[in-house]
């Protein structure tokens, strides 16, 4: 999910992992420590954060 163009937004990884928000965020701060993966971070006028993973 995190890999497509628009990234994915916190509450649809939440839906999928049936994770909660502080799980999901801790997730995906390990993902770009250990993982070396380059994990942009937005968030929409509404404040809805979304992730994608760069390039």
């Amino acid at each position: 999910m995190m890999k497509r163009a628009k990234g994915a937004p916190l509450a649809e990884i939440m839906a999928v992992t049936k994770g909660q928000a502080h799980t999901v965020r801790g997730f995906v701060s390990i993902l770009g420590s250990k993982g070396r993966q380059k994990i942009d971070s937005s968030k929409n006028a509404a404040g809805e954060r979304t992730y994608k993973i760069g390039k």
